[in-house]
């Protein structure tokens, strides 16, 4: 997403990324943040949210602490009470992570409110992708796609739906299964490089199919929300076609 808005000018590299939740969704999205040279921001639970208050955020040391608070069935709150964090009860982290790049809902359904859609469009936030089933409400999804439609490229934000964006985990679960009939065993690095091929090759379906099916103006990003729901379509009746079941 990032690469093609800017035309290969910008990666996630040097990108403050809000990210919501902190189970295995949140936490391997933030590692990866900063495998790709991003800083992250942010993580919640069904408590409330733990914003980074120092300039380096989260680092892996502390994402890897999370992962064992969470499997005590322990809160985050208990990382508030370290420099460079607070946490801020009952609330999600989209108001309060100030200056954004980029946001990774990761947690739960309807996680992104209208309102807090707009906060992360105030704070500059050109990027949203699902790593939840649902994550945004319809009316955040109605306030960004309002925001990618009245600016040109990279200055409008571009939403990514969770049906794609959120696709690696059924794809590894794919994988393992390869693996698994083939009797084979890949490498991390091996599982990962194939992960980064299928979901690349997700977003290049939504976005030719955006870009074949929706008319947009000059300059303006095509939507990959409508790319996502043609394009999932359209595998879903050709099945349907090669199965003989159609009418």
């Amino acid at each position: 997403m990032i690469s093609h808005a800017t035309g290969g000018k910008e990666s996630f590299s040097g990108k403050r990324v809000a990210i919501s939740g902190s189970g295995n969704v949140a936490q391997y999205a933030a590692l990866k943040v900063l495998e790709l040279g991003g800083t992250v921001v942010s993580l919640s639970d069904s408590q409330g949210a733990i914003i980074a208050t120092s300039d380096k955020g989260f680092q892996a040391d502390t994402i890897h602490e999370i992962a064992a608070l969470k499997l005590k069935r322990q809160q985050l709150s208990i990382l508030g009470k370290n420099d460079g964090f607070k946490y801020i009860e009952g609330e999600r982290p989209w108001k309060h992570c100030g200056n954004v790049d980029v946001a990774l809902p990761s947690a739960t359904q309807n996680e992104v409110s209208g309102e807090e859609a707009k906060a992360l469009v105030a704070a500059g936030c050109k990027f949203i992708a699902e790593g939840s089933n649902m994550g945004c409400s319809q009316d955040a999804i109605d306030a960004f796609e309002e925001h990618r439609k009245a600016n040109k490229g990279a200055e409008g934000i571009w939403y990514g739906p969770g049906k794609a964006a959120n696709a690696g985990g059924v794809a590894v679960s794919g994988l393992e299964m390869a693996q698994n009939s083939q009797r084979l065993s890949w490498t991390r690095e091996e599982v990962d490089a194939k992960l980064k091929d299928i979901m690349k090759n997700c977003f290049d379906n939504c976005l030719s199919t955006a870009q074949e099916y929706v008319p947009v103006k000059q300059g303006e990003l095509p939507s990959l929300v409508a790319g996502a729901n043609i394009a999932g379509f359209r595998k879903v009746a050709a099945a349907m076609h090669d199965q003989g079941d159609w009418f």
